[in-house]
């Protein structure tokens, strides 16, 4: 302690204007962002609880795994699914879509997408319920981060068709969120940490 804190007291520095606010953990910041917006979030730590929480989700809708599809070979058969290798067509007939993710973006809580997991689709075309299984590797701080990523991810060929989730929020009495939910969905997430 300096001599002039002993007389004058310690006096606790003040915080600057023009430092950033600290960041908290990326996954805490995604996880408030992401039920805020209406997400529904299960964190998993264990692979059964991945397939015990996916079929609650199945159960809690009345859906039949028939009526749910992916677009992924290795994701239809772990959660025995409806496995769609399609290029065209109405998704329609389906209730929901489980899709993987490229990333999950921490201070929006959304999800960006690409061709890998939805194809040449528009969001608009898929299943008004999308349930995404994704790993806690995968969180980015901003999508900044996670273009970068995506580019080192993909070196040779990047993906096309690369968009973010919009979450269907509960109620909206506002025209303007109205209309930009016209391609909103709702959405699952499972994430796994293991």
């Amino acid at each position: 302690m300096g001599i002039w804190n002993k007389f004058f007291g310690a006096k606790k520095p003040e915080k600057s204007p023009y430092l950033p606010d600290s960041e908290g953990p990326l996954d805490l910041g995604f996880v408030k962002k992401f039920t805020s917006f209406g997400g529904f979030f299960l964190y998993n730590d264990s692979a059964e609880l991945v397939l015990k929480n996916f079929k609650e989700i199945c159960t809690e809708n009345n859906w039949n795994q028939s009526e749910i599809i992916s677009f992924n070979q290795n994701l239809a058969k772990r959660f025995q699914v409806s496995f769609v290798e399609q290029a065209s067509g109405k998704l329609d007939n389906f209730k929901a879509i489980l899709i993987h993710c490229e990333f999950l973006i921490s201070n929006t809580g959304k999800i960006l997408l690409s061709n890998n997991q939805i194809n040449h689709f528009k969001i608009k075309a898929l299943p008004k319920t999308i349930i995404v299984s994704a790993k806690i590797s995968q969180i980015a701080r901003d999508v900044s981060q996670g273009m970068a990523q995506l580019k080192n991810k993909y070196i040779n060929t990047i993906p096309t068709n690369i968009t973010t989730l919009n979450i269907k929020r509960k109620s909206s009495n506002d025209k303007q969120n109205q209309e930009e939910q016209t391609d909103s969905k709702n959405i699952y997430l499972l994430l796994e940490d293991y």
